[in-house]
Protein backbone atom coordinates (compact mmCIF):
# COMPACT_ATOMS: atom_id res chain seq x y z
CA UNK A 1 0.00 0.00 0.00
CA UNK A 2 2.93 2.27 0.82
CA UNK A 3 4.51 1.99 -2.64
CA UNK A 4 1.00 2.37 -4.28
CA UNK A 5 0.56 5.48 -2.53
CA UNK A 6 3.60 7.00 -2.96
CA UNK A 7 3.56 6.10 -6.65
CA UNK A 8 -0.09 7.69 -6.87
CA UNK A 9 1.74 10.61 -5.00
CA UNK A 10 4.25 11.01 -7.62
CA UNK A 11 1.58 10.75 -10.88
CA UNK A 12 -0.39 13.48 -8.95
CA UNK A 13 2.59 15.98 -9.11
CA UNK A 14 3.22 15.44 -12.49
CA UNK A 15 -0.41 16.15 -13.41
CA UNK A 16 -0.86 18.88 -11.10
CA UNK A 17 2.76 20.22 -12.96
CA UNK A 18 1.18 19.76 -16.48
CA UNK A 19 -1.99 21.00 -15.38
CA UNK A 20 -0.10 24.68 -14.40
CA UNK A 21 1.92 24.67 -17.70
CA UNK A 22 -1.27 23.89 -19.97
CA UNK A 23 -3.17 26.70 -17.97
CA UNK A 24 -0.35 29.11 -18.25
CA UNK A 25 -1.30 29.23 -21.88
CA UNK A 26 -4.26 30.51 -21.46
CA UNK A 27 -4.10 34.00 -22.98
CA UNK A 28 -5.46 36.90 -21.14
CA UNK A 29 -8.26 39.12 -22.58
CA UNK A 30 -9.56 42.46 -22.60
CA UNK A 31 -12.47 41.30 -20.44
CA UNK A 32 -10.39 39.30 -17.86
CA UNK A 33 -10.63 40.68 -14.34
CA UNK A 34 -8.16 40.59 -11.84
CA UNK A 35 -8.25 37.28 -11.10
CA UNK A 36 -8.05 36.60 -14.40
CA UNK A 37 -8.50 33.51 -16.29
CA UNK A 38 -5.82 31.41 -15.17
CA UNK A 39 -6.01 32.18 -11.91
CA UNK A 40 -8.83 29.13 -10.88
CA UNK A 41 -6.68 26.66 -13.05
CA UNK A 42 -3.44 27.84 -11.17
CA UNK A 43 -5.35 27.24 -7.68
CA UNK A 44 -6.95 23.97 -8.73
CA UNK A 45 -3.11 22.82 -9.78
CA UNK A 46 -1.79 24.32 -6.78
CA UNK A 47 -4.38 22.61 -4.29
CA UNK A 48 -3.67 19.19 -6.61
CA UNK A 49 -0.28 19.41 -6.18
CA UNK A 50 -0.72 20.05 -1.95
CA UNK A 51 -2.88 17.10 -1.76
CA UNK A 52 -0.35 15.04 -3.63
CA UNK A 53 2.30 16.27 -1.20
CA UNK A 54 0.30 15.27 1.75
CA UNK A 55 -0.58 11.40 0.13
CA UNK A 56 3.03 11.40 -0.24
CA UNK A 57 4.03 12.55 2.95
CA UNK A 58 1.38 10.42 4.81
CA UNK A 59 3.08 7.13 2.62
CA UNK A 60 5.84 8.00 3.79
CA UNK A 61 5.18 8.26 7.54
CA UNK A 62 3.33 5.60 7.87
CA UNK A 63 6.05 3.05 5.83
CA UNK A 64 7.68 2.11 9.36
CA UNK A 65 4.20 0.92 10.55
CA UNK A 66 3.10 -0.86 7.62
CA UNK A 67 6.44 -2.72 7.71
CA UNK A 68 6.71 -3.43 11.41
CA UNK A 69 2.34 -5.14 11.00
CA UNK A 70 3.11 -9.29 11.64
CA UNK A 71 -0.14 -9.93 9.14
CA UNK A 72 0.17 -7.32 5.75
CA UNK A 73 -3.21 -5.70 5.78
CA UNK A 74 -5.07 -7.01 2.27
CA UNK A 75 -5.62 -4.42 -0.52
CA UNK A 76 -9.09 -3.30 -0.89
CA UNK A 77 -9.52 -3.50 -4.49
CA UNK A 78 -12.48 -1.86 -6.49
CA UNK A 79 -14.37 -4.35 -8.81
CA UNK A 80 -14.15 -3.22 -12.24
CA UNK A 81 -18.09 -3.43 -12.66
CA UNK A 82 -17.99 -1.60 -8.93
CA UNK A 83 -16.12 1.21 -10.59
CA UNK A 84 -18.39 0.97 -13.81
CA UNK A 85 -21.58 1.64 -11.40
CA UNK A 86 -19.69 4.47 -10.16
CA UNK A 87 -18.80 5.62 -13.45
CA UNK A 88 -22.83 5.33 -14.42
CA UNK A 89 -24.30 6.99 -11.28
CA UNK A 90 -21.52 10.11 -12.39
CA UNK A 91 -23.12 9.63 -16.51
CA UNK A 92 -26.27 9.93 -14.90
CA UNK A 93 -25.75 13.31 -13.18
CA UNK A 94 -25.53 15.01 -16.96
CA UNK A 95 -28.81 14.78 -17.75
CA UNK A 96 -30.53 14.78 -14.48
CA UNK A 97 -28.77 18.29 -14.33
CA UNK A 98 -30.20 18.91 -17.85
CA UNK A 99 -33.90 17.82 -16.91
CA UNK A 100 -34.03 19.19 -12.96
CA UNK A 101 -31.43 21.32 -12.28
CA UNK A 102 -28.12 21.68 -11.30
CA UNK A 103 -29.12 21.76 -7.60
CA UNK A 104 -31.13 19.05 -7.16
CA UNK A 105 -28.92 17.27 -9.37
CA UNK A 106 -26.10 17.57 -7.32
CA UNK A 107 -27.99 16.25 -4.23
CA UNK A 108 -29.40 13.38 -5.86
CA UNK A 109 -25.61 12.53 -6.64
CA UNK A 110 -24.35 13.42 -3.29
CA UNK A 111 -27.24 10.92 -2.10
CA UNK A 112 -26.52 8.51 -4.51
CA UNK A 113 -22.86 7.82 -4.24
CA UNK A 114 -22.55 7.15 -0.73
CA UNK A 115 -25.58 4.96 -1.02
CA UNK A 116 -24.39 3.08 -3.59
CA UNK A 117 -21.37 2.28 -1.36
CA UNK A 118 -23.42 0.54 1.35
CA UNK A 119 -23.76 3.43 3.62
CA UNK A 120 -26.89 3.09 5.47
CA UNK A 121 -29.35 6.30 4.90
CA UNK A 122 -29.60 8.66 7.83
CA UNK A 123 -30.25 12.09 8.55
CA UNK A 124 -26.53 13.05 8.24
CA UNK A 125 -26.11 11.47 4.78
CA UNK A 126 -29.24 13.71 3.92
CA UNK A 127 -27.25 17.02 5.85
CA UNK A 128 -24.25 16.29 4.06
CA UNK A 129 -25.82 16.38 0.52
CA UNK A 130 -27.85 18.82 1.44
CA UNK A 131 -25.14 21.08 2.57
CA UNK A 132 -22.80 19.99 -0.28
CA UNK A 133 -25.19 20.85 -3.02
CA UNK A 134 -25.74 24.33 -1.44
CA UNK A 135 -22.30 24.64 -0.66
CA UNK A 136 -20.93 23.87 -4.72
CA UNK A 137 -24.57 25.58 -5.89
CA UNK A 138 -23.41 28.96 -3.80
CA UNK A 139 -19.56 28.95 -4.95
CA UNK A 140 -20.60 28.56 -8.49
CA UNK A 141 -23.70 30.68 -9.24
CA UNK A 142 -23.03 33.62 -6.87
CA UNK A 143 -18.94 33.38 -6.33
CA UNK A 144 -17.87 32.35 -9.49
CA UNK A 145 -20.29 33.99 -11.31
CA UNK A 146 -20.48 30.44 -13.67
CA UNK A 147 -23.75 29.60 -14.62
CA UNK A 148 -24.86 26.07 -14.28
CA UNK A 149 -27.52 24.29 -16.34
CA UNK A 150 -30.77 25.48 -16.20
CA UNK A 151 -33.83 22.74 -15.41
CA UNK A 152 -37.08 22.00 -14.75
CA UNK A 153 -36.89 23.15 -11.27
CA UNK A 154 -34.05 25.18 -10.96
Amino acid sequence: MIRKDLIGSLVLLGIAAAYYVASSDIQDSALADDVGPRGFPNVLSIVLAGIAVVIGGRSLLAAPAVLAAAEPAKDAEAKWLRAFGLLGLAALYIPFANYLGYWPALFLLLIAIPLYEGVKPSWRLFAVALGGATFFWVLFEMVLGVRQPPGVLF
